[in-house]
């Protein structure tokens, strides 16, 4: 009886693991077009918050989880020039904020976990008599982060840093100043902890 009802449950789940997968699937194959680019195989999970997509270029296999905002601000004078570019084989594990006005370009095969925060700029707010979120945006410089690099859980990446290729950025870092290439950097602000190679 007790193995029976375990066989029923785990049919149930297979089920709704399917469900989930045909409803992504069908969502991301619907908006493919709205995007400057879209690579094959890429995914975009439910729910998920999308703003501008045709300032955003997303290469293939890529797979965005569930509950990720991608906004992209393109300049008016830039029209739909790409503002957000993620390369080929990018995980991102969900809860991922990626903002860009500027520039925000994510190369291939990039991990990033749960809760990151990418912004290549910061909000305006030295004008008391207007609320902060219609004062603009300000200080924007791009960001880029290498190929092969994995951001950890909760990190923040702030304007201007550019992180290089297989990169480690430790879980609820907060990243001002540039990581070179195959080195960890962690704490608030992150610093050096040490080389890969």
């Amino acid at each position: 009886m007790f193995g029976s009802s375990n066989a029923l449950l785990m049919t149930l789940l297979n089920q709704y693991r399917l469900w989930l997968r045909i409803k992504n699937r069908f969502f991301s194959t619907a908006i493919r077009n709205s995007f400057a680019a879209f690579g094959k195989g890429s995914l975009i999970q439910l729910p998920a918050s999308l703003w501008g997509e045709s300032a955003i270029s997303i290469g293939a296999r890529v797979h965005f989880g569930a509950n990720s905002w991608l906004h992209a601000l393109a300049p008016p004078e830039d029209g739909h020039a790409v503002v957000i570019n993620i390369g080929d084989g990018c995980i991102f594990s969900g809860d991922v904020t990626i903002s860009a006005t500027l520039g925000v370009t994510i190369e291939k095969d990039v991990i990033v976990g749960r809760g990151v925060h990418i912004s290549d700029h910061s909000h305006e707010f030295r004008d008391v008599t207007v609320p902060i979120q219609h004062q603009g945006v300000t200080k924007a410089r791009r960001v880029t982060i290498g190929s092969g690099s994995w951001i950890g859980q909760g990190a923040i990446i702030c304007p201007g840093v550019n992180i290089g290729k297989n990169a480690v950025v430790g879980g609820n870092s907060v990243v001002r100043s540039d990581v070179p290439d195959f080195c960890v950097h962690a704490g608030i602000p992150a610093r050096f902890i040490r080389k890969i190679i």
